[in-house]
């Protein structure tokens, strides 16, 4: 009854205090400057760790210092893992460390072991000071950590809007073209009627003007054959005279 009881109460108390636990990095692990830090964790299903924040350490157990936040925001209830660029420290050592906590909650912390930071060329040197058979040292940061978990949702969307203010203008510019396109053609066939409209008008003067030369000429011809009419009559008037006499 007392086993059952006492384990009971140990279950009650890890699900209190659950929390996600650090695999990697670890004792065996060591990382050029420049290359790629991988942090696993097993998943915490009990309690909500959805804002894991991930700092990079260094120095004793009992005086940590905190280099840098690697990330924030980490949602630790369904992934678990992380991947950062290894930044420049000194010196190159096994010496440096990694916490998690969920969103900064210093009562419920959890850590890795202490690895091994290179140089690119491979080099290291031995931590600088022992503790219960605990190696360790305080290094330094040389070059910054990018805090990619927020900022790569932001960049996302900036990209997104971007891309979709791109498309409007490149709609735009297409919408524009082609109205400029049918105002260049209605004008040319506005152009084209008129030009055959005068065209049709000046055919028509062309015409007009042929039959009044046309009608001109017939009056002048008729005009003759009067006046030759006359002459002929006024000729035979005074053959008949002559014939009296």
């Amino acid at each position: 009854m007392f086993a059952k009881t006492f384990t009971a109460l140990s279950l009650a108390a890890l699900a209190a205090n659950a929390i996600i636990t650090p695999t990697s990095p670890d004792g065996s692990t060591s990382v050029k400057v420049g290359e790629d830090i991988e942090a696993l964790w097993t998943v915490d299903s009990v309690d909500d760790w959805s804002n894991v924040e991930i700092q990079l350490m260094t120095g004793s157990n009992l005086a940590m210092v905190a280099l840098a936040t690697v990330a924030t925001g980490i949602d630790g209830t369904s992934a678990s893992s992380y991947t950062f660029t290894a930044p420049d420290v000194s010196p190159y050592s096994k010496i440096y460390f990694l916490q998690f906590t969920n969103g900064g909650d210093m009562s419920n912390v959890t850590w890795t072991t202490r690895f091994t930071i290179a140089g690119s060329d491979g080099s290291t040197t031995d931590p600088t000071d022992t503790t219960d058979s605990v190696e360790w040292g305080t290094g330094t940061l040389l070059t910054t950590i990018s805090n990619s978990t927020s900022s790569s949702t932001d960049s996302s969307s900036a990209s997104a809007s971007a891309s979709t203010s791109s498309a409007a203008s490149v709609a735009a510019d297409v919408a524009s073209t082609s109205s400029e396109a049918a105002s260049s053609s209605a004008a040319s066939s506005g152009s084209s009627d008129s030009s055959s409209s005068a065209a049709g008008s000046s055919s028509s003067s062309t015409a007009s003007a042929s039959s009044a030369n046309a009608s001109s000429s017939s009056s002048t011809s008729a005009a003759g054959k009067l006046e030759v009419g006359v002459v002929a009559a006024l000729l035979g008037g005074v053959a008949a005279l002559a014939s009296f006499f």
